[in-house]
């Protein structure tokens, strides 16, 4: 009877640790830069990497593996529609191509990337 009990209470626990998982509304995207780019001040290296947003705060985060390279406050814009697939928008700076805006594939927001560091610098 004890044993019956603990097997539930465990399994309870659990449960409420996968539903507290999905509540944080965390998404994970794969993305390839193809050329090196600066995000919000970062340098971020051409190459492939996965990128998290957590919809609760507001924050990207782009991984290289498990090592975080950067994570910035973004702004969301509703789309008309679907995204059709991922894009990014890029503008010249005078440090080089830098990451403003990226769309997701399948998202209907597209994250407005603010890039604080020229603003500190004015």
């Amino acid at each position: 009877m004890k044993r019956n009990a603990t097997i539930i209470a465990l399994a309870l626990a659990l449960c409420a640790l996968v539903g507290s998982m999905a509540l944080a509304k965390s998404k994970f995207h794969r993305i390839s830069f193809e050329q090196d780019m600066l995000v919000n001040g970062t340098l971020v290296k051409k190459g492939d990497y996965q990128a998290r947003f957590n919809e609760q705060n507001g924050e990207l985060t782009i991984l290289d593996g498990s090592h975080a390279v950067i994570t910035t406050t973004v702004k969301e814009e509703m789309l008309a529609k679907k995204a059709p697939a991922t894009s990014f928008e890029i503008r010249a700076g005078d440090s080089g191509p830098m990451l403003t805006k990226i769309t997701f594939g399948g998202g209907r927001y597209a994250l407005l990337i603010s890039d604080n560091q020229s603003a500190e610098g004015q």
